[in-house]
């Protein structure tokens, strides 16, 4: 089984219950007798307990510094809430950058206003330069995102990272000649480190876990900018859809090219600008470029957004006429 494509075919919830299942080995047995210590888990552990955290509501704080492409430095800070059912408040210096309150639709600050990403939409998780709070745990988290050609260099090692218990290992870059130090909180299996060869960070203080987060955190009343194209008329729906297809298309044509034209970009303008420069597309399918979920690169989804983009176009060049 490939570690980075593990599947949790329980419930969140129950699967966390699961994965977090230890003894007091203080404590003695029925029989009198005292368990064995927990033993170090697996990397394909680590990764299914940081999908499961998915279930848990939790809040910290972000650290995020290094260097962007032209080697000037950044350091940035979130604070950030989650809770089940891919609830999400992420803010950084005090602003609300990204807001959900489920897993089907979200607001996401660009070009300064707090946009809403309807439901079947892809969602813009862009709120940082180089990694965010989304990145953290779940099925979209980093780990994710990361090359099925990583390799583990060793067994995971019991540390104490920001006065909490947790597990450190170190992946081998698809190159082999450099090493990724990562680190996940022993109590919730969320990523709490991860230091980079060209020396970006990412590390999480503060985390706190809750019984439960008020609704009311993840609800916003304030001024909201709605998607920019008129989703009443048919016709400008399928031109938006094409637009974003057809940028989907050029970038999984050329996937590393994306992937260095965004790497260490500062903020999300300047990886929507890269974009652009670099495929030629609208900043709407620049946007959808960036939101895109790493799954979507295997075959067999490319070729469903190839069939989707033929379709629409064949649609749209010759629509039906009504009888």
């Amino acid at each position: 089984m490939n570690p980075l494509h593990f599947q949790n075919t329980g419930s969140g919830a129950d699967f966390y219950k699961w994965s977090r299942l230890r003894l007091d080995i203080d404590q003695p047995l029925p029989n009198g007798s005292y368990p064995e210590p927990m033993r170090t888990p697996s990397w394909v552990e680590l990764v299914g307990r940081n999908i499961a955290a998915s279930a848990l509501s939790v809040s910290g704080s972000l650290r995020v510094s290094g260097k962007n492409r032209q080697d000037e430095p950044f350091d940035e800070l979130f604070e950030f809430w989650h809770g089940g059912g891919g609830q999400w408040r992420i803010e950084r210096d005090g602003e609300v950058v990204y807001l959900a309150a489920d897993d089907q639709s979200a607001l996401v600050l660009i070009d300064g206003q707090l946009q809403r990403q309807p439901a079947g939409r892809m969602r813009m998780a862009w709120v940082g330069s180089m990694f965010s709070p989304l990145d953290l745990l779940g099925e979209d988290s980093l780990l994710r995102k990361m090359s099925t050609r990583t390799k583990v260099t060793h067994e995971a090692e019991s540390v104490e990272k920001y006065g909490r218990a947790a597990w450190s290992t170190e992946l081998v870059t698809p190159k082999g000649d450099d090493t990724i130090e990562l680190a996940f909180d022993d109590d919730t299996g969320i990523l709490v480190l991860l230091r980079t060869p060209n020396g970006g960070l990412l590390e999480v203080t503060n985390l706190a876990v809750h019984d439960q987060i008020d609704s009311e955190r993840f609800t916003w009343d304030g001024q909201i900018s709605n998607a920019d194209f008129d989703r009443k008329d048919p016709r400008a729906q399928a031109a938006n859809r094409i637009e974003i297809l057809s940028a989907l298309v050029d970038a999984l044509e050329r996937p590393q090219d994306v992937l260095s034209a965004v790497a260490g970009t500062a903020d999300h303008q300047q990886a929507r600008t890269a974009v652009v420069d670099l495929l030629g597309v609208s900043e709407t399918g620049a946007d959808a470029v960036l939101a895109m979920q790493v799954r979507r690169f295997g075959g067999a989804e490319v070729d469903k957004i190839r069939r989707e983009l033929a379709e629409l176009r064949q649609h749209t060049e010759h629509p039906a006429v009504d009888q």
